[in-house]
């Protein structure tokens, strides 16, 4: 665990970090984020059916580490785990990410209307990227004020 002198600092670094992702997200500054260049199989839909490839694909990318990031939330969310030096934590909060993560993957099929294509879920989620970027940089501005709030205890 990490001690208490380097804690405070540790947030602080922390709480930059999550300011610099707000600020990716709002389009202020740009850069490319750290991430794999993979996708999930597609041939798993044809392969175990929608539902069954949804499961498959949640357990793929829930993680973050595997596939592309989207929302730079995933490296505050790892930043905040590594800041706290405690690994049951870590694990805690990046297991939330990852029920999060895959539950959006492994209900849509479900709430899908029948003959919905997956593409045309996409296309409307795609339609709303900005508006969802925003959204994904004012949690970035919550997360660093926690951040910001822990590192002064």
């Amino acid at each position: 665990m990490i001690g208490e002198a380097v804690r405070g600092p540790a947030f602080y670094i922390t709480t930059s970090i999550g300011l610099i992702l707000t600020a990716k997200e709002w389009n202020i500054l740009s850069f490319n984020l750290p991430e794999r260049k993979r996708q999930t199989e597609k041939f798993w839909a044809h392969e175990f059916g929608f539902i069954g490839a949804s499961l498959l694909w949640g357990l793929h990318i829930g993680l973050g580490f595997f596939t592309r990031i989207t929302y730079s939330g995933f490296w505050l969310l790892a930043a905040i785990a590594l800041a706290s030096g405690d690994p049951f934590f870590g694990a805690e909060l990046m297991s939330a990410y990852w029920l999060g993560r895959v539950l959006s993957v492994w209900v849509a099929p479900l709430l899908l209307k029948r003959g919905t294509r997956h593409a045309e879920l996409t296309e409307a989620i795609m339609d709303q990227r900005n508006v969802l970027h925003r959204i994904s940089g004012a949690a970035l501005i919550w997360c660093s004020a926690i951040t910001a709030l822990l590192a002064r205890q």
